[in-house]
């Protein structure tokens, strides 16, 4: 198992906005939903984008109410809005597509839907939208799309072996700086070390965190290491394996059907090693911080980034604090180690 080390503290990073003016409106919304008042809740929908007019979320809740109400060009505006905000938040897609179906648009429903597949293998509403648009052969269209997909991310070159390691070798990845935080690695992705990818993978996410970017479920791995033949400037540089996994932790279902899906994408990459990144707000399942005593130091709300990063050799795990007060600004916190065999999100990726 991979030794870890406590990473320096980053707290010391510039601070961001704070959101969540709308929230009380949204939840009110939501409560109305359920309750099947859907004229209520795009009210309170309504009310909380006037508070936060850049917030996605908002959008995407409206334009499922107005679905509701048959308010379908209406829905159809809010989603493309939702898109235009955060184009990685697949229920953005989920919600432009049922407009499209419901203004006889089929066409472009079901190319919609396949499309948000692509981009999150585990999305199990998305199939079944598409299967009802386009019927059972919609199935075989999502597999022929990830297979093409996974062929065209496949680096050429075969990995070698691990540089610099024994069992013990330390993944300690360092704190960014307000300087660096986006600043791409001065080597290519294929030849930094363990340590130095898990640093280059906290950087960006800080950073889009910083930018007020959604932070999605994600996976990233890291492409495999050039023959020494081929190491020059002039070689292509394979690209960085980025697997969405906005679903993943919805329900232990969701969860069962991404294990294997993401265990066949490093596979199929040839990845050295991957990184798991989530916001804890993103998980439903599993609740890795519930009854953990003194080895989770933060409270059950708290909010922040899980990172779990796997390689052959082993594991380790992270989690970085974002600390918000109302009224004031957020700010990335303290950053820990967390001892994987009881904290990782997902199960051992390389077998």
């Amino acid at each position: 198992r991979l030794h870890q080390r406590l990473p320096p503290a980053v707290g010391n990073l510039p601070t961001m906005a704070a959101s969540g003016m709308g929230e009380a409106e949204k939840t009110a919304g939501n409560d109305h939903f359920k309750s099947g008042d859907y004229l209520k809740a795009a009210a309170c929908y309504t009310k909380a984008i006037k508070a936060e007019p850049t917030n996605h979320v908002y959008y995407s809740n409206r334009a499922q109410a107005f679905l509701k109400l048959n308010k379908v060009q209406r829905a159809l505006d809010d989603a493309d809005k939702c898109i235009s905000l955060a184009p990685d938040f697949i229920k953005g897609y989920h919600r432009k597509a049922l407009a499209l179906a419901a203004l006889g648009r089929k066409d472009e429903a079901a190319e919609l839907a396949l499309k948000a597949c692509e981009m999150d293998a585990t999305n199990r509403e998305l199939v079944q939208l598409g299967v009802s648009i386009k019927g059972r052969g919609f199935v075989n269209e999502v597999a022929a799309r990830r297979k093409a997909k996974a062929a065209a991310d496949a680096p050429a070159a075969d990995p070698a072996k691990v540089p610099g390691g024994g069992a013990q070798a330390a993944i300690t990845p360092a704190a960014p700086t307000p300087s660096d935080a986006a600043s791409p690695p001065t080597k290519a992705l294929s030849e930094l070390t363990v340590e130095e990818f898990a640093t280059e993978i906290v950087r960006s996410t800080l950073a889009d965190l910083l930018k007020k970017e959604p932070v999605q479920p994600r996976v990233y791995t890291q492409p495999p290491r050039r023959h020494a033949k081929t190491r020059d400037k002039k070689s292509e540089q394979a690209p960085l394996g980025i697997m969405q996994i906005a679903s993943a932790f919805d329900s232990p279902e969701t969860l069962a059907q991404c294990i294997p899906a993401v265990r066949s994408h490093v596979k199929q990459f040839k990845a050295q090693c991957a990184a798991i990144v989530v916001l804890k707000s993103s998980i439903a399942v599993p609740r890795v911080w519930m009854d953990k005593g003194d080895s989770w130091k933060f409270g059950e709300g708290c909010e922040g980034i899980f990172m779990q990063v796997e390689h052959e050799r082993g594991r380790a795990m992270w989690f970085t604090h974002i600390e918000s007060a109302k009224g004031e600004d957020l700010k990335v916190g303290e950053t820990v180690a967390l001892d994987p065999e009881r904290f990782a999100l997902l199960p051992a990726l390389f077998k």
